[in-house]
């Protein structure tokens, strides 16, 4: 009767698990494709930066249509969000791509929470190369890497002090990958129930000897 009792008990337990359990974090328009910087916080202009403003002829390898670019050489720029849905102790990683307009290796810092930012940087275009002259043809994959202090975390890029002179890193494909995992209380539970079924049948056998 208690090994039924025991059984019953985690599989009820594990579907209620499976049922409440909370959606995977993200960034929101994190490829940009609706067209404007929703889900973003942005300190620019419509001068120094935006989405693609020179149209879709520009580079390939990007997402869909659109992607960010944040123009170092005019002030600083930065795109960030607040990602919500984290469990504290995990370590997540922030994928993206990013792109040098031109001739210079194109830079551009992550952070997460105001700590210190990681720089990371884009090889020169591909002269003559590619569509319009190579300018963002040469999209390169990025990750960095953040533990969670609690349910929430502020994800910053920005060129702040980067690109003097020239140029305009293009930015695009922003998602969040967990990494690494933190056992929830309640999925503990089943195992619990498990443990506690296994000691009462030890129990009954040595009492029956």
């Amino acid at each position: 009767m208690m090994r039924r009792f025991v059984l019953s008990a985690f599989i009820v337990v594990s579907i209620g698990f499976g049922i409440t359990g909370t959606a995977k974090a993200d960034f929101v328009n994190g490829s940009f494709e609706t067209g404007d910087t929703t889900g973003w916080t942005t300190t620019y202009s419509s001068f120094d930066s935006g989405l693609n403003p020179f149209g879709t002829t520009y580079g390939t390898g990007m997402d869909g249509t659109y992607w960010a670019w944040l123009a170092g050489y005019e002030q600083d720029i930065s795109f960030s969000q607040t990602l919500t849905g984290l469990t504290a102790g995990v370590t997540y990683a922030v994928d993206f791509i990013m792109a040098s307009e031109a001739y210079n290796s194109d830079q551009i810092h992550v952070s997460a929470d105001g700590g210190p930012a990681t720089t990371f940087t884009a090889p020169p275009y591909n002269p003559g190369g590619g569509i319009n002259g190579g300018f963002w043809d040469v999209w390169v994959s990025q990750e960095f890497q953040f533990t969670a202090t609690g349910t929430t975390a502020t994800i910053q890029f920005d060129t702040f002090g980067l690109n003097s002179g020239c140029c305009d890193v293009g930015l695009d494909n922003v998602h969040l990958r967990e990494l690494t995992q933190v056992p929830e209380p309640v999925s503990l539970i089943p195992l619990c129930l498990l443990a506690g079924g296994m000691i009462y049948r030890r129990r009954k056998a040595h009492q029956a000897n």
